[in-house]
């Protein structure tokens, strides 16, 4: 067997337990919209036909949305299998990547595969250390990833903070702007990456249906990029790479504003009340803008992850990510997020 893959890890999913609700994997918890449900129960009838192969519908119609001709937009079978597509066409044995340590495990795993060396700097009071890693760049380097907002801490990296390490970025590197949480920001300088893209072409950006669309079951997302570089993603990917049910979804959930915006104030009310919530108890938690927070105690969350989903909640601990102590918690409504609160207040001292 290969040396790069027997020295990989397995990824480690948000996981449940019977009676549990699952607020461990960052879910939409209104769930999908209900164009979207509509228009994959009518895309049913047709399943016996291969998918549209370019998913050129779904392709024209998120063009739209960015004011991009379709070929800057590669769709494909969620976000995970669009960081293999790159990884694929730039990483080999001899070549790195620079990114975080306490971040989205993808990245590490995709360059591994390919025989590359995952090159990574550890976080700074949760966030991005871009100083940092922009000493990591060696001429080997291909890529560079950027989580933004970070998964999983919630932290941001700011519009001014991101174009000052855009230039100092040599042109022939790839920076990946990672934005799978960028809907649900509302900081004032948080980056608009659609601007940032008309001044770095070595930018691609990744944007998931997973998340404020409510439909990770179907593994849908897409990058945004240099034609050239899209191009060359596609012939990466294998055929019909995403279902029929999956596209017609998509296109209905772009069009549900209502659904969008729903979401987005249960998100922003939620964030805002139980991060004050938590700060009343003491407890540590990054500013998030995100649709998750998270947060620290006292010990290590693997000891006391089965009491707290006992008690109604299936939370993520973190040790896989390199913060034992740290919990991530996908934001629910208001009677879920209580009682996560009730639960973090009846912890047993030792």
């Amino acid at each position: 067997m290969k040396p790069n893959i027997l020295s990989m890890e397995s990824y480690v999913p948000g996981r449940t337990i019977e009676g549990a609700v699952k607020l461990s994997s960052n879910e939409n918890p209104l769930g999908p919209s209900p164009l979207a449900l509509a228009a994959a129960k009518k895309a049913l009838s047709e399943v016996h036909r291969y998918p549209d192969g370019s998913c050129a519908g779904l392709r024209a119609e998120i063009g739209e949305l960015w004011e991009l001709e379709a070929d800057s937009i590669l769709v494909a079978n969620g976000s995970d299998e669009l960081i293999v597509l790159l990884a694929a066409v730039l990483i080999g044995p001899g070549s790195n990547a620079v990114g975080a340590r306490q971040t989205f495990s993808q990245y590490r795993y995709a360059v591994r595969l390919f025989g590359g060396e995952m090159r990574e700097k550890s976080l700074l009071s949760g966030l991005y250390d871009l100083s940092g890693m922009l000493e990591l760049i060696n001429p080997d380097t291909k890529v560079l990833f950027v989580c933004n907002p970070n998964n999983p801490t919630g932290t941001y990296g700011s519009s001014q903070d991101l174009e000052s390490f855009l230039r100092e970025v040599p042109t022939n590197i790839v920076v990946v702007l990672d934005e799978a949480y960028a809907d649900f920001a509302d900081a004032n300088d948080f980056p608009n990456s659609r601007t940032l893209l008309e001044e770095f072409p070595n930018l691609l950006i990744l944007r998931t249906f997973s998340k404020i669309y409510g439909l990770a079951g179907l593994r849908i997302g897409y990058a945004v990029g240099r034609q050239e570089l899209i191009a060359a993603m596609a012939k990466a990917a294998m055929p019909f790479n995403v279902n029929s049910l999956a596209q017609a979804a998509a296109r209905a959930a772009l069009a549900d504003t209502e659904h969008r915006d729903k979401t987005l104030r249960l998100v922003h009310t939620e964030r805002e009340f139980l991060r004050s919530e938590l700060s009343k108890r003491g407890i540590f938690s990054y500013p998030t803008q995100a649709n998750f927070i998270c947060f620290a105690l006292e010990r290590e969350i693997s000891g006391i992850w089965e009491w707290i989903a006992r008690k109604g909640i299936a939370l993520r601990g973190l040790s896989s990510f390199g913060l034992p102590k740290m919990a991530r918690y996908t934001l629910g409504g208001r009677a879920h997020n209580r009682l996560l609160l009730k639960i973090l207040d009846e912890l047993p001292t030792r």
